[in-house]
């Protein structure tokens, strides 16, 4: 299987929602649906999670401290340097109010007394990295120190977590020496959020501003571009990153240029010779070729345009794979793959045009700035345009000044009993990484000297697509270990394909990411006591043991937001394969933009009617999946009466997930399993199984209805959790969206009513068999 993706992530500007009208523009559907989704966000519970960090945080009435341990109470000082940088300023404040609303503790602010917290910054320890820092803790003394304001941030950090993991201001006595082992750790703002929380999940580096080059450029190179600028843009992307950078966060502008240009386009009229490839289809749009000296010009002072805007600016992005940042072979039409229909360009080569046009970037961006960078991401340039997989005929031809952005486990196969080949076609937590493709990445940009980042998703994969994050949480540290021992300069750990919702998979990362490294097994039971509460905590770590031993049992990663495997519970079953599908299960794929904005609106169906590949083996992988899940909602179970009122947020946002992922397996394998049944017993119908002994007949027909009436009982036990829990329904899906999950599953189940006493019972007169 060779699906890409097309739109991984510009989902904030093709937010199109299902009750699209012809009469509407894209700005406009996407800003409907942009405040609907916004309300029902604020609306929601678990929308405190994502944009109060310290929310997440319990103290426990119970903890005390022993022998060897200091316990911070009221009466505390914080103790500031003289002039203390405005990261530590603001980061102080920060600890102040988690201390005063989480564990009950009032800090003043003021010299160093008997009993103190002391900011210094100084360097703690030979050898020490600039964000590397040190936590001294003494009866009557805590001291963070650090060479940098960024390492008293991240010690901040770490303080703040030691706390939390304790359930109460207590710390061992004795010091510790942290240091980083990545140098940039790129995260996401949480949804409704701020920077505080971005900070305190981890991260030093932040995706801040950026959009379309069209509308951020200043160039008068090529006047007719003029039109597609956008008033503004360009001062609010620097006041946003001023605001991160008061945080020490490094930052980078995400740009495209996405939208092309039709044939007539004025543009081609005053300057024919720019027109490039003609992309996606015969009548499809155009791209300017990169190859044209006035197109390079454009680029090159657009690009120095945004580095004079903010020369504090640490670098821009760009994807030059499959989708994004166009030039002549990306999605050329008509051509085979690593070829375009512009003369110009088919003349040099992909490999030649793509890094001309990488290098060229990186000359102006450090005309400007000279230490910043160009971070390009080949996604998908694999299927599209590169003559390897690992694209190091590209990257042996990058310049100083160019650094490459991969996936961590993209595009590679996992090998698994009964024949099975699972392509990661995309995001994947079953294999943890680095896959073999990321490895050559990692070694051919070490032998060009430029720096290498590795993507990894903070909370999603493929293989429960439709959770707000994935509580697999051993397999998350694992990734987390993975992304920190590679090698690479950097981990970037940011959504592409939805909002940041701030969760337990979303946090967990930063605790490997400083040496010394937590024992594992010990971390995530402090972990889960965190979240459940002492009691209930370890049920939660024996769920998550669960979860993720189902994740090689998914057994392979379906088309996007297709199927049983993402619509879950809300899945028709399809027993009769001829009959109409109501039209609550199409939807809009909104992605799908990417090749022209009318295709984003084009209405689809969401689900599928058989099965993809055997669905015998793969059924069995889906049963057996779901009995893992189920062994985890049992877990959750036993928890639940043991959670105190403190505790219930997180409890149920981390175990609505796990509920829906079990919904979501147990239709997933009642779907595979349903539709060899009814697909033979259609065919006996048809009286072409005559044959076929009567007994086997009637205990298919038995097995087939008791599947359909286990799945009206799914439907029926998921609705309440979907109907709560607005994270989970696919109206808000971001990169696409359909009809409410509710109405879907009301809809499903009034289809099985029809299903079970109607159609069924013909199916079995037909077949000879007495129901």
């Amino acid at each position: 299987m060779t699906r890409r993706r097309l739109l991984p992530l510009i989902a904030a500007l093709f937010a199109f929602g299902p009750r699209a009208s012809a009469d509407e523009s894209l700005a406009e559907i996407g800003a409907r649906l942009g405040r609907e989704t916004e309300a029902a966000y604020a609306a929601s519970p678990y929308s405190t999670i994502s944009k109060d960090y310290f929310a997440r945080f319990v103290r426990d009435p119970n903890a005390k401290p022993v022998e060897g341990e200091v316990l911070i109470e009221n009466g505390w000082s914080l103790a500031m340097p003289e002039r203390p940088s405005p990261v530590l300023d603001r980061m102080s404040k920060y600890l102040a109010d988690f201390m005063q609303r989480r564990m009950n503790v009032s800090l003043t602010t003021g010299p160093a007394s008997d009993r103190t917290i002391v900011f210094s910054e100084s360097t703690p320890a030979p050898g020490l990295p600039a964000e590397g820092f040190l936590i001294k803790a003494e009866p009557s003394r805590i001291t963070v120190s650090s060479p940098t304001p960024e390492g008293l941030r991240d010690g901040i950090v770490r303080l703040v977590d030691r706390i939390g993991l304790r359930g109460a201001p207590i710390l061992g006595e004795g010091e510790i020496t942290y240091r980083p082992r990545l140098d940039v750790r790129l995260g996401s703002i949480p949804k409704n959020g701020s920077y505080r929380e971005l900070v305190f999940m981890g991260y030093n580096a932040v995706l801040s501003g950026g959009g379309s080059l069209y509308a951020l450029s200043r160039s008068n190179a090529i006047p007719e571009l003029a039109a597609r600028r956008a008033p503004g843009l360009l001062e609010s992307n620097r006041e946003a990153a001023a605001e991160a950078r008061a945080h020490g966060l490094k930052t980078y502008a995400f740009l495209d240029i996405r939208q092309k240009f039709p044939e007539n386009d004025p543009v081609f009229a005053a300057h024919p010779e720019i027109r490039g490839a003609r992309t996606w289809r015969a009548d499809g749009e155009f791209v300017l070729c990169t190859e044209d000296p006035l197109v390079q010009q454009w680029l090159t002072e657009s690009v120095q345009g945004l580095f004079k805007a903010d020369p504090q600016l640490n670098g821009i992005v760009l994807i030059i794979g499959g989708e994004g940042f166009y030039h002549c072979f990306m999605r050329p039409y008509g051509v085979e793959k690593g070829h375009t229909n512009c003369p110009r360009c088919e003349a040099l080569g992909a490999e030649t045009v793509v890094a001309n046009l990488c290098n060229r970037l990186a000359d102006a961006a450090r005309s400007v700035s000279p230490k910043a960078e160009v971070v390009v991401w080949p996604y998908s340039a694999e299927h599209v345009w590169s003559a390897d997989a690992a694209q190091v005929g590209l990257i042996e031809k990058l310049k100083p000044g160019v650094a490459l952005l991969t996936e961590i486990e993209k595009d590679e196969h996992v090998q698994k009993p009964g024949g099975v080949d699972k392509a990661l076609w995309d995001y994947s937590i079953d294999l943890i990484g680095p896959g073999a493709r990321a490895k050559k990445q990692i070694e051919a940009c070490k032998n060009a000297g430029i720096h290498v980042y590795l993507k990894s998703e903070p909370e999603l994969a493929f293989e429960a697509p439709s959770l707000p994050h994935i509580p697999c949480m051993d397999r998350w540290v694992d990734r987390a270990e993975a992304l920190a021992s590679c090698g690479a300069t950097g981990a970037w750990v940011f959504p592409a394909f939805r909002a940041n919702y701030g969760t337990s998979a979303a946090e967990v990362s930063k605790y490997v990411w400083w040496t010394p490294i937590p024992d594992k097994e010990t971390l995530l039971k402090q972990f889960a006591v965190r979240l459940f509460g002492a009691e209930a905590g370890p049920h939660l770590r024996e769920a998550w043991r669960h979860v993720s031993d189902a994740i090689p049992l998914v057994p392979l990663i379906p088309p996007y937001y297709t199927g049983p495997q993402y619509l879950g519970p809300a899945h028709p079953m399809i027993a009769d394969p001829d009959a109409e599908v109501p039209k609550v299960f199409f939807g809009h794929y909104l992605f799908m933009a990417e090749i022209m904005d009318s295709e984003g609106q084009q209405t689809r169906p969401t689900f599928t009617k058989t099965p993809y590949g055997d669905a015998v083996v793969l059924g069995d992988y889906y049963r057996r999946m779901e009995r893992e899940l189920a062994a985890a909602v049992a877990e959750v179970d036993a928890a639940q009466p043991k959670v105190d009122e403190a505790h219930r947020l997180m409890f149920d946002a981390e175990s609505n997930s796990i509920r829906w992922f079990y919904y979501t397996a147990r239709t997933t394998a009642n779907f595979y399993e349903a539709c060899p049944l009814r697909d033979k017993l259609l065919a006996c119908a048809r009286g072409e199984a005559k044959d076929w002994p009567a007994d086997e007949r009637a205990k298919a027909m038995h097995r087939w209805r008791e599947i359909l009436e286990d799945e009206r009982a799914n439907a029926e036990a998921a609705l309440p959790l979907v109907e709560r829990d607005m994270r989970l329904d696919f109206y808000y899906g971001g990169d696409h969206t359909f009809p409410h999950a509710a109405d879907m599953i009301h809809a499903k189940m009034k289809l099985l009513e029809t299903e079970l006493n109607g159609f069924l019972p013909q199916i079995a007169a037909a077949c000879g068999v007495t129901q």
